[in-house]
């Protein structure tokens, strides 16, 4: 009888054993990582094992032991008694190391197998939400061709890179310069808000990487967080770059000691990359259109510019009046006072046009000293008073500038607004009639009764 329970437990034994080395794929019998994800890990299978044996070994013993002890007390009884005794013997004294030896341990490691689980999970989650974001994103940022199509996608990127907690970005146009845009996404009050002037003034823009602010009322919290804030309010923010220059931030919030910030610093970090690169590639191609239409010295437009816009406007029949500018003895000024002084009037001429007109007029460089202004939707005798508020400001500015002071001459013609060469030409003719008649004066083309022949080298 003694045999029988040993008997019992050594088959038990090798069952589990076989069980044990059994290595089982449900998906794909012939894939090892299917097989590494099915069966536990061998040190698990060895300290199982070991405690098996070692709960055998106890229960062996134990009910040997209790049997030849009580063996003398059961001589009286019939089979079916010594039977039924035999069992509840061994189940009473195998209930406590299998509890404590095999059943607890095993509970614990599944438990910490299914947390581990968990965590793999959500990091797998994560890992493919911010693979999502990437790929969603770079599709979405290569049909972008100007910032308002990027910032108009930043919007949208930042709730899906933070879920719909609270973000925000800020966006200035250089290091120095002020912050341009504020877009929030998520905010329902003003709890948290970044209120940094200018990108040198963000700690994750000076530091050029992803910053988790744990706590915002601590000694280390971000000083741009200036807005009524929570006790237990933490923020992660990284900066945007453009051409190796710290130009904005990403932020967004949560609780303090939430391990879940630093995940979502990596999808911010995702986000800003990608702003980053596209707003590098499209403002590089728009310096470049700006050089190319811009004259290098003045700031204006160049003549090609402006024969574009003029073209423009005569293809969508707008109204519009040209006028031709011209500095009086200007070879005077060069030669008496050096290059350098001659371009500096050119510059002074330009600042004080550009403080006169309007924000869609255009100002163009059309040669030497010579320029092209364009005035849409004006009349002639408005444009002709303009220009004379700009004459009459010219001497003024040359006193406070240190310059000497020139005047200026001024031809104005509106129409016909068909043909943008013809009008020019009716303009040129009223600067070179400006000239004839003493220089230092507005002259419209309409004045004049008829069109100029102009030489090709006006006397100045």
């Amino acid at each position: 009888m003694v045999a029988e329970p040993v008997l019992s437990c050594c088959r038990a034994a090798f069952l589990y054993k076989e069980a044990s080395m059994t290595k089982l794929d449900f998906a794909n019998p012939g894939s090892a990582a299917a097989n590494s994800a099915t069966t536990p890990s061998p040190s698990l299978w060895a300290r199982t094992e070991v405690r098996f044996w070692l709960i055998l070994v106890l229960v062996a013993v134990g009910s040997s032991v209790l049997r030849t002890w009580l063996m003398p007390h059961w001589e009286g009884l019939n089979l079916i008694g010594r039977v039924t005794l035999e069992a509840g013997l061994f189940l009473l004294v195998a209930t406590a190391p299998v509890w404590f030896f095999l059943c607890v341990p095993v509970r614990r490691e599944a438990q910490a197998a299914r947390d581990s689980l968990e965590r793999e999970s959500a990091s797998l989650h994560e890992r493919l939400r911010t693979h999502d974001l990437n790929v969603r994103l770079t599709a979405a940022l290569d049909m972008a061709e100007d910032e308002e199509s990027i910032l108009r996608i930043a919007r949208q990127a930042l709730t899906l890179a933070t879920d719909g907690a609270p973000a925000q970005m800020l966006l200035a146009d250089s290091p120095d310069t002020a912050m341009r845009f504020d877009l929030i996404e998520g905010w329902t009050n003003d709890e948290g808000r970044c209120y940094v002037d200018s990108p040198t003034d963000c700690p994750a823009v000076r530091r050029g990487m992803g910053t988790v602010f744990e706590d915002s009322l601590t000694l280390s919290a971000c000083r741009g967080m200036r807005g009524p804030m929570a006790s237990n309010c933490a923020a992660a923010c990284t900066p945007i770059t453009v051409a190796g220059a710290g130009v904005g931030v990403l932020r967004a919030l949560g609780p303090s000691g939430d391990p879940s910030l630093y995940r979502l610093l990596q999808s911010l970090n995702t986000a800003a990359h990608h702003v980053g690169a596209r707003l590098a590639v499209v403002r590089s191609i728009s310096n470049s259109a700006r050089e190319a239409a811009t004259d290098p010295l003045t700031g204006a437009a160049n003549r090609r510019s402006g024969e574009a816009r003029l073209a423009s406007l005569a293809q969508h029949t707008e109204k519009y009046v040209v006028a031709m500018l011209d500095i009086d003895f200007f070879k005077k000024i060069n030669d008496g006072h050096g290059h350098e002084v001659g371009d500096r009037a050119i510059k002074l001429l330009v600042e004080v046009v550009r403080g006169c007109i309007r924000r869609e007029d255009i100002l163009c460089r059309y040669g030497g000293e010579e320029f092209l202004l364009i005035l849409p939707g004006m009349d002639i005798t408005s444009a002709a008073a303009l220009l004379q508020r700009c004459r009459a400001d010219l001497p003024s500015a040359c006193s406070r500038a240190g310059l000497p002071v020139f005047t200026v001459s001024v031809g104005v013609a509106d129409g016909p607004n068909n043909n943008p060469a013809q009008q020019i030409r009716a303009a040129d003719a009223a600067l070179y009639s400006a000239k004839q008649a003493g220089r230092d004066r507005v002259v419209c083309a309409s004045e004049m009764g008829a069109e100029v022949d102009v030489p090709q080298q006006a006397t100045q």
